[in-house]
């Protein structure tokens, strides 16, 4: 690389990608390759609040299902430790007919659930905890009346 020629762009796909992403709107400078590439590495996942208002966005593969919705601005999700486990704030109740297609929840998150809201035994996940990929496309989950 001579003198003055520009540095490398060493971020993955994926976060190249994601930064073209806004708000369900690709940015002016997206290529048609990257658009193409980028719907078929994201999920759709459904937020529902607690008064029954649902969000549906695309989630980016790699990324949480937390991530997901601190970066559409879903409410509902506090996510005050930003994502490592340290907390309650991202909780939420996974549909029934997607519990027993998540991961199983690690000792590290179990032990957070107790400091939820009002936790249910099978449904109850720490959205941080849950990184989204192809196989999450259609992922519903409900946020609780309240986070603590």
């Amino acid at each position: 690389m001579g003198q003055g020629a520009p540095a490398p762009d060493c971020r993955s796909f994926t976060q190249a990608a994601v930064s073209d992403w806004r708000g369900g709107r690709w940015l002016a400078t997206t290529s048609d390759a990257t658009r193409k590439r980028m719907q078929l590495t994201m999920a759709k996942i459904t937020y529902v609040e607690h008064n029954g208002a649902e969000h549906v966005v695309e989630v980016a593969n790699g990324l949480t299902v937390m991530e997901g919705a601190r970066d559409n601005n879903i409410p509902g999700i506090e996510a005050d430790c930003g994502g490592a486990c340290a907390c309650s704030t991202c909780h939420v109740y996974v549909d029934a007919g997607w519990v027993e297609k998540l991961p199983a929840k690690d000792d590290m998150e179990e032990d957070m659930l107790d400091f939820a809201y009002e936790p249910d035994p099978a449904r109850s996940r720490l959205t941080c905890q849950i990184k989204v990929t192809d196989d999450l496309n259609g992922l519903v989950v409900h946020m609780p009346e309240k986070q603590i």
